[in-house]
């Protein structure tokens, strides 16, 4: 079945019958009222994680693509001087070309039994973006093989993001803490929608455990953020690890063994559902537990590999959850935004 660009972000909004999950997601764009971007000074980060804003594949990945007239696709990234001009003042913020700048629809064979999931996880967007890319009808419940030899537009951004124009708060609430500044705490609209309600489920199921804690975000408007690499662009969120404490409210770096794999789990599993995920960022130790913990209670092996990097090597960027550096404490979640590629809309939907 075939859809507009429109049809399938409304679809986003729709109720989805999920049992074991979120038993309704809030919707994707533009359903909560936005807040005015106002001035900031820069927010001190966490450690430097080690991962940026750019496209985050490994080389097998980017070889895989080919540009409109046949040329491999390498990345331009953004250097961190054009990152640290664009956070100089909130106007220059505001001004500046938000989202994906110069982005190439890049060619892609899918190879049989590949699925939209596995393709849009390889190159580091969602399914639902590659979805809207190819016309194609994309159901957050399921997960469609495609056929050997499908030639897919795949959308890769050239420059990464910087900023972001409209901007809400995530702020503590029943079922989570925002530990960081109201500078640092901003992120889109989607976003936020997304993590409250996924965070209030986690919270309706297990009201006797401590709140999700959240770090940073981004500074309202994007902009470089203390030592972060990334969190430029409102698509990042930091999360602590979920423990069996009933009382933790302050980050820290609890053994494998404390932590509270049901939980991260079932956030996990309901965020990657909606079909807005673009990539997490984990260690592999957690992981390993995490993939065993899905795997004893139920998912199918053919779905965790298109999720976890483990068991793979370290240095593998093809799935949703992978390895990156300063990753123990917490979790880094990144969403992709549709409306970082306005020409899906412009030119793909008419």
């Amino acid at each position: 079945m075939t859809v507009t660009a429109n049809d399938l972000l409304q679809s986003c909004s729709q109720k989805l019958r999920r049992a074991a999950t979120l038993t309704a997601l809030v919707a994707c764009v533009g359903l909560i009222p936005t807040a005015a971007l106002a001035s900031s000074h820069e927010a001190a980060g966490e450690k430097d994680e080690a991962i940026d804003d750019g496209p985050q594949m490994d080389a097998r990945a980017a070889a895989e693509l080919k540009l409109p007239s046949g040329a491999p696709w390498t990345p331009d990234t953004e250097s961190d001087d054009d990152a640290a001009n664009a956070q100089d003042s909130l106007p220059h913020a505001k001004a500046a070309a938000h989202g994906h700048r110069g982005t190439t629809f890049a060619s892609y064979v899918a190879k049989a039994g590949e699925t939209l999931r596995a393709i849009a996880y390889r190159y580091c967007t969602s399914p639902v973006i590659v979805a809207m890319a190819n016309r194609l009808g994309f159901d957050p419940t399921a997960d469609v093989a495609l056929r050997g030899g499908t030639t897919l537009a795949v959308p890769v951004a050239n420059r990464a993001p910087v900023g972001f124009r409209e901007a809400e708060q995530l702020v503590s609430a029943p079922g989570v803490i925002s530990s960081k500044t109201d500078n640092s705490n901003w992120g889109r609209p989607p976003m936020v929608a997304l993590l409250r309600h996924a965070f209030h489920e986690v919270y309706k199921r297990w009201p006797n455990r401590h709140p999700a804690l959240v770090g940073s975000l981004s500074r309202p408007g994007g902009g470089r953020l203390g030592r972060h690499k990334s969190h430029r662009s409102g698509q990042d969120v930091d999360i602590g690890y979920f423990t069996m404490d009933a009382n933790r409210d302050k980050w820290g770096k609890p053994g494998l063994d404390e932590i509270d794999y049901q939980r991260v789990w079932f956030l996990i599993d309901s965020l990657e559902r909606t079909g807005q995920l673009a990539a997490i960022y984990m260690a592999t130790d957690v992981q390993r537990k995490l993939y065993a913990y899905a795997l004893g209670h139920g998912e199918r092996k053919e779905r965790l590999a298109i999720l976890f990097q483990y068991p793979g090597a370290k240095g593998e960027k093809s799935t949703l959850i992978r390895y990156a550096p300063g990753h123990r404490d917490h979790f880094h979640v990144r969403f992709a935004c549709p409306e970082d590629f306005p020409s899906l809309v412009r030119d793909r939907d008419s």
